[in-house]
């Protein structure tokens, strides 16, 4: 693999999650649980695996509930949490972090959504073919 950049990640994690009410009336989407794990503490441990350690979830619906899950210790040291008075959207929540990824390349996660892939042969892949001009992966 070419020498890695310096990759961060935004886990998208705001959401009303309105398509599984009543689900969710009193649970965020981001921290439903599958097969008895959030699904947020998945992505994470994902990123913690992969060797990704910086970065941020972005919260909005029931945010405390989300706020709670990201003080555990394990999360404390490289995660930042950023509140959003008023959801802004996918590109406006990049926009509103872009300091944190400058320079940076940037992994951008709706992480109230199950994917399953190999994580790390996607990012030997951008590393490997992205144009220089082409900092962002996304999927």
């Amino acid at each position: 693999m070419n020498q890695r950049p310096d990759i961060r990640a935004l886990l998208l994690s705001a959401g009303l999650g309105t398509r599984l009410r009543p689900l969710t009336n009193n649970w965020p989407k981001c921290l439903m649980p599958i097969n008895g794990r959030p699904l947020l503490e998945y992505w994470l441990q994902t990123l913690d695996d992969i060797g990704i350690h910086h970065a941020v979830v972005n919260t909005h619906y029931l945010s405390e509930l989300v706020s709670k899950f990201l003080k555990r210790p394990q999360y404390a040291s490289w995660i930042k949490e950023v509140f959003e008075p008023e959801l802004l959207g996918t590109a406006s929540s990049l926009r509103q972090n872009q300091a944190f990824f400058k320079n940076a390349t940037t992994l951008l996660i709706h992480a109230d959504n199950w994917c399953h892939c190999n994580f790390s042969a996607f990012i030997e892949y951008h590393c490997k073919y992205r144009p220089d001009n082409c900092p962002i992966t996304m999927m």
